[in-house]
């Protein structure tokens, strides 16, 4: 069996559903032949820079600028006239790629992957059967396509949406989860109390998880402080991912410092090659170097207990660990936090793909919205004094969770992969 799995590095759920899906794939069928393929890096250098870092900025740094943008795309209007252009030039690139592993199913990750591939199959007859994957909890038109065998949504809901606002026929979508590795379902014999303790802390507390890699530094260290002035008895861990401007300013934070800068640079100036025009204005713009820089004075000495990490690779061990995550509400963060049965606490959602994502979990009992200052601080005293509405959330997460999701995707793309060969003999 080779199947082939579009995807694309805006964010990192989409690549995180595809490897989920490919190790579920190879867990069954360890002979098939599964490549995962950025669609943005093959088709062209300068489209990967200009949408992937691109969607950083416009994120990070003009988050309503990225919602008026989403919205405008989500209906027929010259953007979305644009998008199917290059759809077309980049379907024409990726083609001889694609046929060179001889697909029996195609796997679509991201939106942009689902459209060029309705373009290859309209407009160069390349019959192959085409699954897209719906990461987030609501669907968007960048989705919507003609040549598509099925679609895989999160949920029920996300389901109805693509059929009753994008007029998808109801039998081809799949409601069945999105993809995520099996160890974020709860882990038989893990034992978290032990686990704690090898990090200091103390098993009877409730622990509070701030995944942060994706927040702001200044935002994510105003949430520490106003967590630390909470009168309840908790602990903090907090994973800065491969944020490291955030990690150090976290450091300084804990080792009481009284103020220090910090730098919000827009991580894509940093990455860019020596030669590209856009470097040469970051070392030698003072200018603009200055306008990023800024000095956080802390407003206050009280703190919880804290670990403190960078970059892991067992983030469901942290998630099976605590008793509230605080975090950005992306697709597959969301989905691995509801296979965790952890409650959420959402924060500075982007206008777009996380705020509809924020309202489902919000409507579904999963999550809760939490403000700035002091009001933030106010939202976690009140849910940590409430055990019972914690376990109602659990709950809430057990109810909405899609177990075993990336299996019974497997299951389709099987049922396709099947009758493909069948037909091709």
């Amino acid at each position: 069996m080779n199947i082939i799995i579009l995807s694309g590095a805006t964010g990192g759920g989409h690549n995180r559903a595809s490897g989920a899906l490919k190790e579920a794939l190879l867990k069954k069928h360890s002979d098939a032949n599964v490549h995962i393929i950025d669609v943005f890096v093959e088709c062209s250098k300068m489209l990967n820079v200009t949408v992937t870092q691109g969607y950083k900025l416009l994120a990070v740094k003009a988050p309503k600028l990225y919602g008026a943008m989403y919205k405008t795309a989500d209906r027929e209007t010259p953007l979305y006239e644009l998008m199917n252009s290059i759809n077309l030039q980049c379907g024409r690139k990726i083609l001889p790629v694609i046929k060179e592993y001889r697909p029996d199913v195609v796997v679509c990750c991201h939106p942009f992957a689902v459209t060029m591939m309705s373009t290859i199959k309209e407009k160069f007859g390349y019959d192959v059967p085409t699954v897209a994957i719906v990461t987030d909890f609501m669907p968007h038109m960048a989705y919507i396509c003609e040549n598509m065998d099925a679609y895989v949504t999160a949920s029920d809901e996300t389901a109805d949406a693509l059929c009753e606002k994008y007029h998808v026929d109801r039998d081809i979508i799949h409601p069945l989860g999105l993809p995520i590795y099996d160890r974020f379902y709860q882990k038989d014999g893990f034992d978290k109390d032990a686990f704690l303790r090898e990090m200091s802390l103390d098993p009877a507390l409730p622990t509070v998880l701030i995944m942060a890699g994706s927040f702001g530094v200044t935002d994510i260290l105003k949430i520490y402080e106003k967590l630390a002035e909470v009168p309840a008895q908790f602990q903090i861990i907090v994973i800065t991912g491969k944020n490291k401007k955030l990690y150090d300013a976290f450091e300084r934070l804990l080792s009481d410092e009284e103020e220090f800068e910090t730098q919000d640079a827009p991580d894509f100036i940093l990455s860019l090659s020596d030669d590209n025009i856009f470097k040469m204005m970051y070392d030698r713009g003072e200018e603009l170097r200055e306008q990023i820089k800024s000095t956080f004075k802390r407003s206050t000495h009280m703190k919880k207990p804290t670990k403190l990490l960078y970059f892991v690779d067992n983030v469901e061990d942290y998630m099976h660990s605590s008793d509230l995550i605080i975090t950005k509400p992306g697709g597959l963060t969301t989905s691995e936090s509801i296979a965790c049965n952890l409650p959420m606490a959402i924060f500075k959602a982007i206008p777009g793909q996380e705020e509809q994502n924020a309202e489902y979990l919000v409507k579904n009992g999963i999550a809760i919205a939490i403000d700035k200052g002091d009001l933030l601080k106010a939202q976690i005293e009140n849910l940590l004094s409430q055990p019972d509405r914690l376990e109602s959330m659990r709950l809430s997460c057990r109810r909405c969770m899609r177990k075993n999701a990336a299996e019974n995707i497997v299951s389709l793309i099987e049922g396709f992969a099947d009758r493909h060969f069948s037909e091709s003999e």
